[in-house]
């Protein structure tokens, strides 16, 4: 459990964020904003530029974009 609370540490509410090339072609290189943690432990809530629903991923899938 002490893993999962580290995870969640390091994505705060309002980053910005880019889907890994692991997410898959549809997803690839998409970028968005970090709007919460998800229901599993290891999940983030994202909504994506241009998107109007949020989308839950693994947090393996995405890095912090550095502004």
């Amino acid at each position: 459990m002490q893993d999962s609370l580290s995870i969640k540490e390091q994505f705060t509410v309002g980053a910005r964020i880019e889907v890994r090339p692991s997410a898959g072609p549809r997803l690839s290189g998409r970028t968005g904003t970090l709007i919460g943690a998800g229901y599993h432990p290891k999940s983030l809530r994202i909504i994506l530029d241009g998107s109007k629903t949020p989308i839950t991923l693994h947090f393996a899938y995405v890095a912090i974009v550095s502004e």
